[in-house]
Parts: C-alpha cells; structure tokens; sequence
C-alpha cells in the first residue's frame, strides 16, 4: 500500500555538502530525497531514543507537574528521621 506523501521539507545547503550528500545517496542507490529522507529519520530515531519517556494519565501528569512545581520540604519528623542511626545495610 502506497503512502501519501502530502507535506514538505525545504532545506538550503551549500554546494560542497549537497555534492557530498549527492555522492552518499548515489553510493546508497538512493535518490537524494530518499537518501536524506532515511539518515534524518535514523538520526531522530536514535536522538529519543536517548530521551525517557512518562506516559501519564492526565490527573497524573498534573499531579507530577504540581510536585515539581511545589518540592516538599523537609519537616522535623523527616529530620529527625533522617539523623537516626540506619538499622540496615546496604549490601553491593
């Protein structure tokens, strides 16, 4: 099945790097759309890949976005919790 392809990029370049493209879509068996097309696509893969991603319901979303906003803050239970001595250990 065929996709439709109704939208348009325009990028400008300068000759050196369209001839380098050129030559790198021809070494592909590409024709240059197609070959930038696949490289830009690849990258941008890879450039989320890197990035986590959350997907959170709305009222989590909000609730996260209002945690961030708002830190909590250390209280004198938390405090005082905090200086007591461990009971555990952490083991590696």
């Amino acid at each position: 099945m065929a996709t439709i392809k109704d939208d348009r990029l325009q990028i400008r370049v300068d000759p050196q790097r369209k001839r380098l493209l050129e030559r790198a879509a021809d070494a592909a068996h590409l024709n240059l759309s197609a070959f930038v097309l696949q490289a830009a696509s690849q990258h941008a893969e890879q450039v989320l890949a890197q990035r986590p991603i959350i997907d959170l319901a709305p009222e989590a979303a909000r609730a996260f976005d209002d945690a961030l906003a708002h830190p909590a803050q250390v209280n004198e239970r938390l405090a005082s919790a905090l200086g007591r001595p461990r009971r555990f250990r952490w083991v590696d």
